[in-house]
């Protein structure tokens, strides 16, 4: 089978709506073959969301492997729905890789504008990346994702023909009881926190939000509150016990018939709903609540920070104001529909044309990256590959925790791009861990300035950690509290992080009255613990020589 004559793609979808996003890919290149893959826990826990995908297009999962038959079955492209870094995804790059098959993904939403400029998915190498804007193209850049080709392909994961009144929309007010008398506020939120820790949004800020809603909402107006799709039941009756007279839409609900119905729209401003909104000229309210987003600037008339502000706003939109969007749209919303999915198509056919084999930059980063997951016999073996030896030398020290000072200092200089100085410098801080000379540390910590974990929420949380633990020890105060009041606040909402946090407070600021009585109960009450175990684990191989794959 010649791939260019009969493309067949490699599919991978990471969660219930990159199901429903592959509908649309399919309609934008009608003339290729889609092979989905399907884990076993998507079978066995929502069965209903690969309902679409015919049987036999299904690649299930087992034990976490592809079948092993898989490439043989001419895959021309693999697309992944999202580029975030685990070995089963990396070692499916790697092998795409070593059979010149291009990998592409298509950004699922405007996720740089709308995470005030923090990446969250897509960090492994792509060969073809289709973003929202010119402005996530130049942000994406600007991170120095390595050996990939960016495009503008605007947004397509929408429809278009659901943006206007439906039936659906009857069925909704009949289904809810909406009372015809009252306009509809409809409060979009996004996951929280505690239960996705992808998520910006923690209980603080969720309680915030409906705080202002709930006190500056007139009572003309019925409350409906969209929860994210993935909420659990417990967080829907902390809802429901929170803001009693409003309505709880079905999280699993599509939005548009809901922004349709509706008279006016709450967000974070953090949401593709948000742009949407915008596109059906809605009233608009953004409670930010402390995060940067593309209105600030722009549209501060829409931005509320207290319930005098929010209760003014909705006020002048009930006097006929009107908001125009369109310095917002054209920038983060610039192409319609049909233009969007005619670039994808384009994207696709492009990428289809074109040899991708692995080359030295994708085959380093790919390194990096199983090393970053503590996969060092696949890091290793993915960089004894490499014609050229000379950088693999001393990443391999890196990845052995044997590297010192000088070597890591030409190590970084060797890879200025953003994202991979943050890799590398994770790395590092492992091989610190093991450093018990104050100078030296402190020597060393001026090579990781810039290591703040600005990127994904947790994706460098351990790493933020183990540098707060670091900084510590070189008698560096000041920068590790200021990393403690950062990320402490938000990470503490789980029992791992609390514990965290508290094990650095007990080693580095002991109490000032009878420290070892203190130390001797706190040591009993906390032995168990999963984070001391690990703190233990960790002082243990510093002690040792380390060898191989940890």
């Amino acid at each position: 089978m010649n791939p260019k004559q009969n493309p067949v793609v490699l599919y991978y979808p990471c969660g219930l709506v990159h199901f429903r996003n592959l509908k649309i890919l399919q309609t934008c290149v009608p003339d290729l073959k889609f092979l989905v893959i399907v884990e076993a826990g998507i079978l066995e826990k929502t069965p209903e969301i690969v309902a679409d995908v015919p049987v036999e297009d299904r690649i299930l999962v087992e034990n976490g492997c592809l079948p092993p038959d898989l490439w043989q079955k001419s895959v021309s492209l693999l697309f992944l729905s999202m580029a975030y870094p685990t070995p089963f995804r990396l070692g499916m790059v790697y092998e795409a890789a070593r059979r010149n098959i291009p990998v592409m993904a298509i950004e699922e939403v405007n996720q740089l504008a709308l995470n005030d400029g923090i990446i969250n998915h897509y960090f492994m190498p792509l060969d073809f990346f289709g973003v929202a804007s010119a402005v996530e193209r130049d942000q994406f850049i600007a991170l120095g994702l390595p050996g990939q080709r960016l495009e503008v392909t605007g947004w397509p994961f929408f429809d278009q023909t659901a943006l206007v009144q439906t039936e659906q929309e009857h069925e909704i007010r009949a289904h809810y009881g909406l009372p015809r008398d009252k306009k509809c506020c409809l409060l979009i939120l996004g996951a929280l926190k505690e239960n996705d820790m992808v998520s910006l949004e923690t209980q603080r800020v969720r309680d915030a939000i409906l705080e202002q809603v709930s006190k500056g909402l007139p009572e003309k107006y019925q409350l409906l509150i969209k929860p994210h799709p993935i909420e659990t039941d417990v967080a829907l009756r902390l809802i429901r016990d929170r803001v009693p007279a409003a309505v709880i839409i079905d999280p699993k609900l599509p939005i548009e018939p809901l922004l349709t119905l509706s008279d006016l729209i709450v967000n974070r401003g953090n949401s593709q709903v948000a742009l949407l909104a915008m596109m059906l000229k809605k009233p608009l309210i953004i409670i930010p609540v402390e995060l940067r987003t593309i209105f600030h600037g722009v549209l501060d008339v829409i931005i509320s920070n207290s319930i005098s502000d929010f209760s003014e706003i909705v006020t002048k939109y009930d006097q006929g104001k009107q908001i125009d969007y369109e310095n917002i749209l054209k920038i983060h919303f610039p192409l319609t529909q049909n233009q969007a999915r005619q670039r994808v198509r384009d994207l696709f056919h492009t990428a289809l044309n074109t040899a991708y084999p692995l080359n030295n930059v994708k085959q380093l980063y790919l390194s990096l990256l199983f090393a970053f997951l503590d996969e060092n016999a696949w890091a290793e073996k993915v960089i004894d590959e490499l014609p050229d030896q000379s950088k693999a030398i001393l990443l391999k020290k890196l990845y052995r925790r044997k590297i010192n000072y000088p070597e890591f200092q030409a190590l970084l200089e060797q890879f200025p791009e953003k994202m991979i100085s943050w890799h590398l410098q994770a790395l590092y801080i492992r091989t610190l861990m093991n450093c018990y000379d104050k100078k030296l540390l402190s020597q060393a910590l001026e090579l990781l300035t810039d290591f703040s974990g600005l990127v994904n929420p947790h994706y460098f949380i351990d790493d933020v950690i183990a540098k707060i633990d670091l900084e510590y020890r070189a008698g560096r105060l000041e920068a590790a509290q200021q990393l403690v009041a950062k990320f402490q606040p938000e990470y503490s909402v789980y029992t791992f992080y609390h514990q965290a946090f508290d094990m650095l407070r007990f080693v580095h600021q002991p109490p000032s009255r009878h420290p070892g009585f203190r130390r001797v109960v706190w040591l009993l009450l906390n032995l168990n613990k999963s984070y001391f175990r690990r703190y233990l684990r960790n002082k243990w191989r510093a002690l040792t020589p380390f060898h191989g794959t940890r």
